[in-house]
């Protein structure tokens, strides 16, 4: 049941990282806008058994005051390719995409529970690259920046 959402959630962030090429904030607004009311107003099949909304609602209410089943994996993030995945659509909408395609090859690394993803810049360049830091088991984020 985990790994549906999981998709759904990854899916949604490598689209709003395709929208977010746009320097125009009002388009990106407006785009924003349309997808979140469309993932509101989505169909789903009739052949499918669903809980519905106010399930869905009923189960955060819980976990969110303590009860129920907590989130218990040990590493969500197992691989470089997953950790850059989750990396790359935040980074695309806050410093652009052109900017962080620039800085590949990324360092990747997984240090004692935590992935360290940077960009790097060619030798003899003046500036920085971005810097990333979250935890693999799940994904919170503890630092990100962007170097001058």
């Amino acid at each position: 049941m985990m790994k549906p959402f999981l998709n759904l959630l990854l899916s949604l962030l490598l689209l709003v990282a395709c929208n977010s090429s746009s320097n125009h904030n009002t388009s990106r607004q407006a785009i924003d806008t349309l997808a979140l009311s469309a993932i509101d107003s989505i169909q789903l099949p009739n052949d499918h058994d669903t809980m519905g909304k106010e399930f869905a609602k009923l189960q955060l209410d819980e976990l969110l005051k303590g009860k129920g089943q907590p989130f218990t994996w040990d590493t969500l993030i197992k691989s470089p390719s997953t950790a850059i995945a989750i990396a790359e659509p935040l980074l695309f909408d806050l410093f652009g995409k052109e900017q962080i395609f620039q800085e590949r090859p990324y360092e990747t690394y997984l240090i004692d529970g935590y992935w360290y993803i940077s960009g790097t810049i060619p030798k003899g360049w003046k500036g920085g690259g971005f810097e990333i830091i979250f935890s693999a088991k799940d994904a919170k984020i503890l630092r990100l920046t962007h170097y001058k």
